[in-house]
């Protein structure tokens, strides 16, 4: 019996280490909306068997992120106006408050990963032309490790698995471009209002999180939805 149960929790780590790949995948741009995912090739590449691969798919379409399909095929659904809003409201309750519960007594030292990340959008700027797509990735890379620095678990396992949902390449595809250079001096304002303890940091990402909305809101998908509504 134990050696039977030792068995099934194996199998259920490798369905778990299946599970957050693709959402890893997901969330960094690999995989999009609308594309499929076949079962066996999956497996294949992992180098795994069909089990584990099959339990992961069974709880993304539980999570109603794909739709299982005849024939080993997934589909990763496109997410409906609702859900996108509500996925917006949730991303910014987390960030706020967890820019809220660490400004008073962050350790400055904790911010350098924040800093390093930012050297690297920095560089993605001075590209000619600008590589928005490496800007974009490196700006989601920013607000994860910004909830990180909460220090609560929760709140880090609720924004990686929001951001499976939000998938920031596919929410910048839908909204107008954002303002790069305004953007950018939002990120190194929040970072030095930590820094110095200051409440100002509540304020820059309120107001950061409510142009990021907005260009969502403006973008040619609401625009079509709201016309075909």
């Amino acid at each position: 019996m134990e050696e039977s149960d030792n068995i099934i929790i194996e199998k259920r780590s490798l369905a778990e280490q299946v599970y957050m790949y693709l959402c890893n995948s997901i969330s960094n741009g690999k995989l999009k909306y609308g594309d499929t995912i076949n079962t066996k090739r999956l497996a294949e590449e992992l180098h795994i068997s069909m089990m584990p691969v099959r339990e992961a798919l069974k709880r993304l379409e539980m999570d109603g992120i794909v739709e299982i399909k005849p024939r080993s095929v997934c589909l990763l659904r496109t997410p409906t106006k609702e859900a996108i809003m509500d996925a917006i409201a949730a991303r910014e309750m987390l960030e706020i408050y967890s820019v809220r519960s660490m400004y008073a007594s962050i350790d400055v030292a904790r911010l350098d990963v924040l800093r390093e990340i930012i050297d690297k959008m920095k560089a993605a700027i001075a590209e000619d032309p600008i590589n928005l797509r490496k800007y974009i990735k490196y700006d989601w890379q920013f607000h994860k490790e910004l909830c990180n620095l909460s220090g609560n678990q929760f709140i880090s396992k609720f924004y990686k698995e929001l951001n499976i949902r939000l998938n920031m390449d596919y929410m910048y595809d839908i909204g107008i471009k954002p303002n790069v250079s305004q953007t950018f001096k939002d990120h190194i304002d929040l970072v030095e209002a930590l820094a110095a303890h200051s409440p100002t940091a509540v304020e820059i990402i309120e107001k950061h999180l409510r142009i990021s909305r907005q260009n969502i809101l403006n973008g040619r998908f609401f625009s079509v939805q709201d016309a075909a509504g």
